[in-house]
C-alpha cells in the first residue's frame, strides 16, 4: 500500500496528530516539533511519546517526519540566528529519534546574495556539527523553489551529501518547488530527465519522501506558492507523471496543502491522491 498522508497540527498532544492522520485517511504523517515561527524547542513528554508509538503502530502509520521550523538558517552570518538554527535543529532531531521518525525535513537557508560558494564550506561545517550531535535520527534536506538567495537546488544538495558524506543524510523533493524552480514535472521526458539526474548524482537511494503539492505559481516563476492537489499549474496528470515513476513510485506522499477550508491537508486532497496510484 503507498503511503499517503500529510502535514497534520501536534498541537495540544502529540497523539493529536494520530487523531487528524486518521481522519484525514492517511497512512503516513509530517509535523512541526514545536512552533514553525519560535526558537523554543523542547523535548516530548515521556507519556506522549509511548501513546504516539503505541498509536502509531496499532494504526499502521509510517513514516512519520518532522518539519525544521521556518527561521532556520545554515547560511546565516548572524551569529545568534545560526547558534539558534543548530540549537533548534538538534532538538528536533532528538525528538525524531524519540518518536523513530524517518527524519527532519529542513530548508538549508539562504545565502543572501553572497552565492553558494561563498557559504558551502559553512553549512558543511554547521551539518556536520548537527549529525555528530545527534542519533538515530536522519537529517533531510529539501529542495527549494528557486528563490533568490535561496539554497537546496539539486546540484547544490549533492554537493553537501557528497562532501560530509554522512548516512544520515538525506533527501525530500517537493513537486511544487521542482516546478517552480523550471522543472516541468508535466512533461514525461522532464520527469525522465529529472530521475536520470537523480540517478547520476547518486541521490536517488537517498529519497526519504516526496513533498506532494501542486502550485499556485508558473512553471519558473520561482515563487514558493502551494495549491491544492489539482487545483494549481501542474495538475492530476503532471503529478502522477512523478509519484508513477518507476524512480519515485514507492516513496511516501505527504501532502503541504492549503485544503479545501483552508485549515491545512484534508481527506478531499487524500483521496484525490490515492486515485492518482497506480
Amino acid at each position: 500500500m503507498r503511503r499517503i498522508g500529510g502535514h497534520v497540527s501536534m498541537a495540544g498532544s502529540l497523539l493529536n496528530a494520530v487523531t487528524k492522520t486518521l481522519a484525514i485517511g492517511g497512512n503516513c504523517m509530517q509535523i512541526f516539533a514545536g512552533s514553525p515561527r519560535l526558537w523554543s524547542r523542547k523535548p516530548f513528554p515521556d507519556d506522549q511519546v509511548k501513546g504516539f508509538l503505541e498509536e502509531t503502530s496499532k494504526n499502521d502509520i509510517s513514516p512519520t517526519v518532522i518539519h525544521a521550523l521556518y527561521l532556520v538558517n545554515l547560511a546565516s552570518t548572524n551569529k545568534d540566528i545560526l547558534e539558534k538554527s543548530i540549537s533548534s535543529l538538534i532538538m528536533d532531531m532528538q525528538n525524531g529519534a524519540r518518536i523513530h521518525s524517518a527524519g527532519v525535513i529542513v530548508h538549508i537557508g539562504s545565502h543572501l546574495g553572497a552565492g553558494f560558494d561563498a557559504v558551502k564550506d559553512q553549512v558543511v561545517l554547521v551539518i556536520k556539527q548537527i549529525l555528530e550531535n545527534t542519533k538515530d535520527c536522519d537529517l533531510v534536506l529539501e529542495n527549494d523553489a528557486g528563490q533568490n538567495g535561496k539554497i537546496g537546488s539539486i546540484e547544490e544538495i549533492s554537493f553537501l551529501i557528497k562532501t560530509i558524506r554522512n548516512p544520515r543524510l538525506k533527501i525530500c523533493l517537493d513537486t511544487a518547488h521542482l516546478f517552480e524552480s523550471g522543472v516541468d514535472i508535466k512533461d514525461t521526458k522532464s520527469v525522465d530527465n529529472l530521475s536520470k539526474q537523480m540517478i547520476d548524482l547518486d541521490l536517488d537511494d537517498k529519497l526519504v519522501c516526496i513533498h506532494l503539492n501542486d502550485s499556485v505559481s508558473a512553471l519558473d516563476s520561482h515563487r514558493d506558492m502551494h495549491a491544492n492537489i489539482g487545483e494549481g499549474e501542474i495538475g492530476l496528470e503532471g503529478l502522477s507523471n512523478l509519484i508513477n515513476h518507476p524512480t519515485f513510485k514507492n516513496l511516501p506522499l505527504i501532502l503541504e496543502v492549503p485544503g479545501e477550508k483552508r485549515d491545512g491537508c484534508d481527506e478531499i486532497n487524500i483521496a484525490k491522491v490515492k486515485s492518482l496510484v497506480d
